[in-house]
């Protein structure tokens, strides 16, 4: 198998995740992208509210570069669930305009430093009070 993944590395022409290898986005700071996290409702769908966020600003703060989902979902012990979002370029633009469209939906954000969450209302959870799912 191990050869397997290396030649199918080889024709993508890059590194391919393993499940069990996965690293939750925002862990690990990267130059010239950042992750978010926003919040959903009990009952909402994450793709849906994720859209809600990024459109909403018209004309767009941003100016170039771009946002896509990261591929996880952080609920916290009080059952809030938190997707990932990862936006790069335009930082400042792009902030804004997340910033901006979850305060339309009524979504909080988040961000991870080392190992807490911390949430854009002020608190601070430990991640390993968390639970992480991955998309």
């Amino acid at each position: 198998m191990t050869n397997q993944l290396k030649h199918l590395e080889t024709a993508l022409g890059g590194k391919l995740e393993q499940n069990n290898a996965r690293i939750i986005p925002g862990v690990f700071k990267k130059d010239g992208a950042e992750v978010i996290y926003f919040s959903v409702p009990p009952k909402g769908n994450h793709r849906k509210q994720f859209r809600s966020i990024t459109n909403y600003t018209n004309p767009p703060f941003a100016k170039f570069g771009g946002v896509n989902e990261s591929g996880c979902c952080i609920v916290l012990p009080d059952g809030t669930s938190f997707h990932s979002l990862t936006y790069h370029g335009d930082l400042v633009g792009w902030k804004k305009d997340i910033e901006e469209g979850a305060k339309s939906q009524g979504s909080l954000l988040a961000q991870i430093d080392g190992r807490y969450l911390h949430l854009f209302d002020g608190r601070t959870i430990e991640l390993n009070t968390c639970t992480i799912n991955f998309d």
